[in-house]
């Protein structure tokens, strides 16, 4: 009942000492997929050298952090998300506003220097 496995979930390297390993969350969110889908925690923490206990906070985080985004009231995940967004445009908008003063430099010095 596993999902495909097609590139392997953590490096040999991390299997050999896992107890200390750091883990990426997206290594992470493959485990928590797998015992979505009815591995045990057992069988992958077996696989990985990690506790069950440790994938099953992971599972337990991951469920906790979607509900609380279901919980969230439509016009609240949308004004999160037009909050990143009118961020996203301010950058923009200094690092447009930073070339055009570099330009403008750039050409007041190409003038200067073509007079004399």
């Amino acid at each position: 009942m596993g999902m495909p496995n097609n590139q392997p979930l953590v490096s040999s390297a991390l299997r050999h000492d896992s107890r200390h390993a750091r883990f990426t969350s997206h290594e992470k969110t493959q485990v928590v997929l797998r015992l979505l889908q009815g591995e045990s925690a057992e069988t992958v923490s077996q696989e990985l050298g990690v506790s069950a206990g440790r994938i099953q906070r992971w599972k337990s985080t991951f469920v906790a952090a979607g509900s609380a985004e279901l919980a969230k009231p439509k016009e609240e995940a949308s004004k999160s998300q037009a909050a990143k967004q009118s961020g996203s445009v301010w950058q923009w908008t200094s690092l447009l506003l930073a070339l055009v003063a570099i330009v403008s430099l750039a050409m007041m010095f190409l003038q200067r220097s073509s007079h004399k």
